[in-house]
């Protein structure tokens, strides 16, 4: 019985580790840094990391909490590794954890982790994430979406062909003033992240994008890839 119960603990505690996550560097400069992924119990380098494509999944033992942890450089002056916690968990299946800037901190990384799965984040959808202070309206064609402040994914999917599209930007509570208009590619075989930031160019306007195309070939090949490499099932 003692036996039985302890095998039973032993499996809850396997299921509880998180799922492999992919990594996305917000910029150059993210991207060459030195950086571990960390668990209670292990670690592996994140490797691969570049501003316009996610890396291979990072398969890593142990349960949480996780950590970000910058291996090129001496611990702090406690003797404690510089390292920022990822908030990881149990239910997010497909995790991308998005590394942006954050100076304050002694790392220089401010994680976001965001549910990267193509069963819900699908192929021809755009996924918008809202980095400024207002709630912002975006429309394609004849479809419009309300991106609220505060980081919360709104995914709008087009349908239909590649082709190009009119793609304009408003503040919700002024969406008669466009900020932003331009014509973009869709594509049904391709899925875009798309997070909005204040513009540091005035002569562009109020507002950003910071675009990361993915392509349904490309994924499949790097799943194959990831599987090689593993020597087991890569992550779908």
């Amino acid at each position: 019985m003692h036996r039985f119960v302890s095998l039973f603990f032993l499996l809850i505690a396997m299921s509880l580790h998180a799922a492999p996550p992919r990594v996305l560097a917000w910029d150059e400069e993210i991207a060459s840094k030195k950086l571990a992924l960390v668990s209670s119990t292990a670690q592996v380098e994140i490797t691969g990391m570049h501003p316009a494509k996610r890396t291979f999944a990072l398969r890593l033992k142990g349960a949480g909490p996780y950590f970000v942890r910058v291996i090129d450089q001496a611990p702090a002056a406690d003797g404690k590794p510089i390292q920022i916690q990822v908030p990881l968990t149990d239910e997010m299946k497909h995790p991308l954890i998005l590394l942006m800037p954050d100076a304050k901190h002694p790392t220089g990384l401010r994680p976001l982790v965001i549910n990267d799965d193509v069963k819900g984040f699908a192929w021809g959808s755009y996924r918008f994430l809202n980095a400024t202070p207002k709630d912002i309206v975006v429309q394609m064609e004849r479809k419009a979406v309300k991106v609220p402040a505060g980081w919360k994914a709104v995914d709008l999917n087009l349908g239909g062909e590649t082709r190009g599209i009119g793609a304009r930007v408003a503040l919700a509570e002024s969406i008669e003033k466009v900020l932003y208009s331009a014509v973009w590619e869709y594509d049904a075989n391709a899925r875009t992240l798309c997070i909005i930031v204040p513009g540091t160019d005035p002569r562009l306007g109020p507002i950003a994008f910071k675009a990361v195309p993915e392509d349904k070939i490309g994924y499949e090949l790097d799943t194959k890839e990831e599987k090689k490499a593993n020597g087991a099932e890569a992550v779908p």
